[in-house]
């Protein structure tokens, strides 16, 4: 693959388009991550079994953002950076300045492990934590259902790249404006994490198995859920048509399934697509 870096190399690509303009990436949690993820009411979205989440914490470690087209990068994000997407947002993860002026039909990203990671809007010691902990993914919070509250605290060592990113409203790839910017989201939906299926389009947000997984793990009832005793709880001991794995193999337990589910945070521009890939 060919590999125009910024500056000198952007500029032969000027030959080929009309201009240049800017592209600045964002990352931003939505309110499911920044505020709570509520139980569901009547015919609104939520989690179906009655639990509401709220996260005190939300870790990503982003990197790898490149736009192209073919066989061409245009520009490329050098350097990862960790952010709480928990914190108010969006926030700025990388401008590019100098991009030819056309449309590019390849955008992509990573949501991966990186022992050079710096800080993008997290605190000193929680880029400490990502990298000591190798975890691409990290997230602390509660679910509490009536006079009920469960505590977690989950690091991820997933290493994805989300690639041919999409947009309902927009189409694929980005358009660069002449002498403009454009601003792209890259959208972390935590609500994913609690799915009870890892391929159905009707998966519904669940968390009776994961609190229950307290009272049977090997800690024992005290309140906060593990991903030990995730580990603990067999999927085939679960209720019949709930967390289908839909042919993903090697997923066993609840903490493989809940591993699984990391790989489908990142989206494009709210509710757009991109094509996960597990490296």
């Amino acid at each position: 693959m060919k590999k125009w870096m910024l500056g000198l190399s952007c500029l032969g690509l000027m030959a080929c388009s009309d201009g240049a303009g800017t592209v600045t990436f964002t990352t931003y949690g939505e309110d499911y991550i920044e505020k709570e993820i509520p139980a569901a009411v009547g015919d609104e979205d939520g989690i179906v079994d009655g639990w509401t989440v709220r996260f005190s914490k939300f870790l990503v470690v982003l990197g790898e953002v490149k736009v192209g087209n073919h066989d061409e990068t245009a520009i490329e994000m050098t350097q990862a950076r960790v952010f709480d997407v928990h914190k108010p947002g969006p926030v700025v993860v990388e401008t590019f300045r100098d991009v030819p002026a056309q449309e590019w039909d390849h955008v992509s990203f990573a949501i991966a492990p990186n022992a050079n990671a710096v800080a993008g809007n997290a605190d000193a010691a929680d880029v400490t934590r990502m990298k000591d902990g190798g975890y691409s993914v990290y997230m602390e919070g509660t679910a509490t259902k009536s006079t009920t509250t469960k505590r977690f605290a989950w690091g991820f060592t997933t290493n994805t790249v989300y690639e041919h990113c999409k947009s309902p409203g927009l189409g694929e790839g980005v358009t660069v404006p002449k002498d403009g910017e454009e601003t792209v989201q890259l959208t972390i939906h935590g609500d994913h994490l609690f799915f009870d299926d890892l391929q159905s389009p009707d998966a519904q947000m669940r968390f009776d198995a994961l609190a229950a997984a307290d009272n049977l793990g090997i800690a024992g009832p005290d309140g906060e859920v593990t991903l030990e005793e995730l580990a603990a709880v067999d999927l085939t001991e679960l209720p019949s048509g709930q967390y289908g794995t839909g042919g993903v193999g090697n997923v066993q337990t609840l903490r493989d399934f809940v591993t699984a589910l990391t790989r489908n945070l990142g989206h494009y521009r709210g509710e757009g697509e991109c094509e996960p890939r597990a490296r």
